[in-house]
């Protein structure tokens, strides 16, 4: 956890967030949590149930509203965030390549991100390399074989998602041609996976929650899982870096963003709301029906993260080309 949950106890954290239940009190706008996701999407699911606690803790009101703001690889969510005032009543709620991908592939985010400050890391997720029978694809050196030689096509939730972010990373680790592999891009995963499932397209790099019907019946083949450990809902599929590529760890974070300057009483309080939201066994029990990981921490944590996965996923975009449409 991040210094400013690890130094104190949560108690304490929460006794912080006293100083600012005066302020917030005289504020007649209701506090809000964003996110670049349609409601349904796990982040969505994620940003509802901090809203809940956020209200029990009686420092936001008798309402957190969770706020859709879908569209441009979360640039449209990024700017409302960035533009709101830093009064400790506006969050961000996104998965990570908000920040961390973004400044690579867009030449103008429409925003400042330094204009925004990590407040929590709330759970990662992988991606699951996945394959429609028809394509002949069974294990990984079946996935590299036929990559080599007539080439394939695979789908992705759009330009710089994480499903297009895993597959060209493991392609630059395999030492895949740029030819051995075409990107399908969609408007998001769950259209992506659509026409996966369908065998419209034969192979994709993509987030699936549970352990879905589809790849216990057969209709698409888990070859293996992007994240250092095996999901527990997939146990039986393998890492990416137990089939042959060791080192090669490709997850991403949910990250709870503040605009800057957020008061410390406020970022501190609801941090450690956070981290104690995913220690519940019940949100435990959801989050892996999500397939994400319950890691958790405080600011520290969410700016470390941040800090190591922008400078990684730049040189990804750099070496592949990427751009956003």
């Amino acid at each position: 956890m991040g210094r400013a949950i690890s130094r104190r106890s949560l108690g304490a954290a929460l006794a912080a967030g006293a100083l600012a239940r005066q302020a917030a009190a005289q504020s007649t706008d209701p506090a809000r949590i964003i996110v670049p996701f349609p409601p349904g999407a796990a982040s969505d699911g994620i940003a509802r149930l901090l809203a809940e606690r956020m209200v029990r803790a009686g420092t936001w009101g008798s309402a957190v509203l969770t706020e859709s703001r879908p569209g441009a690889g979360g640039n449209i969510a990024g700017a409302a965030a960035a533009r709101a005032r830093p009064d400790g009543r506006s969050f961000l709620l996104t998965i990570d390549s908000t920040l961390t991908v973004n400044p690579h592939l867009y030449p103008d985010l429409g925003y400042d991100p330094d204009a925004l400050e990590p407040v929590a890391l709330m759970g990662t997720f992988a991606q699951v390399l996945l394959a429609h029978p028809s394509s002949g694809v069974s294990t990984l050196p079946e996935f590299l074989a036929a990559a080599r030689g007539r080439g394939l096509a695979y789908a992705s939730g759009g330009v710089g998602t994480p499903g297009q972010l895993a597959m060209e990373a493991f392609r630059l680790a395999a030492g895949l041609p740029a030819t051995a592999l075409s990107h399908v891009p969609y408007r998001g995963s769950g259209p992506a996976l659509t026409d996966l499932i369908a065998g419209n397209v034969p192979v994709g790099f993509l987030a699936i929650s549970g352990a879905p019907d589809f790849v216990r019946d057969g209709r698409v083949r888990a070859i293996a899982v992007s994240s250092a450990e095996r999901l527990e809902t997939l146990p039986a599929v393998p890492t990416v870096a137990e089939l042959g590529f060791p080192g090669l760890d490709m997850e991403f974070a949910n990250l709870l963003i503040a605009p800057k300057g957020i008061p410390a009483a406020a970022r501190d309080e609801v941090a450690a709301l956070a981290v104690a939201m995913l220690r519940e066994e019940p949100v435990r029990a959801r989050f892996a029906m999500w397939n994400l990981s319950t890691r958790a921490g405080g600011p520290e944590e969410a700016g470390a993260w941040i800090a190591r996965a922008r400078p990684r996923w730049g040189e990804v975009v750099r070496a592949t080309g990427m751009r956003a449409e």
